[in-house]
């Protein structure tokens, strides 16, 4: 069974980031992912000494922070369009690691007005940088595919978008080692 992270990256009162994550999680094949929603909020902002290139964690949440991407699979960001970018959580839970991300296959599924295009494209340069394999993105357009509510009226298009977006991560996974795509 592969482990699926999906991390919610906005942090905000009110966001319905995690309602988005909660329907990416059930999209995913249980035949074939374990799926864990995780949360952003607590995460501090990064507060380490060292660099983190040099893996020298010392605060408990780090550990646990680069536990959690070290042991996933492949991952899930789901984020939100916040002034034609991605939120700030997203960026420091990223600049705590460094090679915890080095091949991790990771899709993103954006959300907003629409659809999250520059959140998305932002946010493959940055997971790019930290080595991670970016397998694509989809983006939900606020009135057509979720309201700003978060009530969610996906139609097919976009369910076959994340489905091969899944099949894609799956796919990374079952590489062998050293393989390119």
């Amino acid at each position: 069974m592969k482990h699926l992270r999906i991390i919610v990256s906005s942090t905000r009162p009110g966001r319905i980031g995690p309602k988005v994550a909660e329907w990416v999680a059930a999209q995913a094949p249980s035949t074939e992912w374990e799926v864990e929603v995780v949360d952003l909020s607590s995460l501090p902002f990064f507060d380490e000494e060292d660099m983190p290139k040099n893996g020298n964690y010392a605060k408990p949440h780090t550990k646990a922070w680069a536990t959690t991407v070290f042991e996933s699979d492949a991952i899930v960001v789901v984020t939100p369009q916040y002034n034609r970018s991605f939120p700030a959580p997203i960026k420091n839970a990223i600049d705590y690691l460094f090679a915890e991300w080095d091949a991790k296959p990771v899709a993103l599924v954006g959300y907003g007005w629409t659809g999250a295009v520059d959140a998305t494209a932002d946010l493959t340069k940055v997971l790019g940088h930290v080595k991670a394999d970016v397998v694509g993105s989809t983006g939900l357009v606020f009135t057509q595919d979720v309201n700003p509510d978060g009530e969610l009226t996906v139609g097919d298009e976009r369910r076959a978008e994340l489905a091969a977006l899944l099949d894609a991560l799956a796919s990374r996974v079952d590489e062998p080692v050293g393989a390119t795509a």
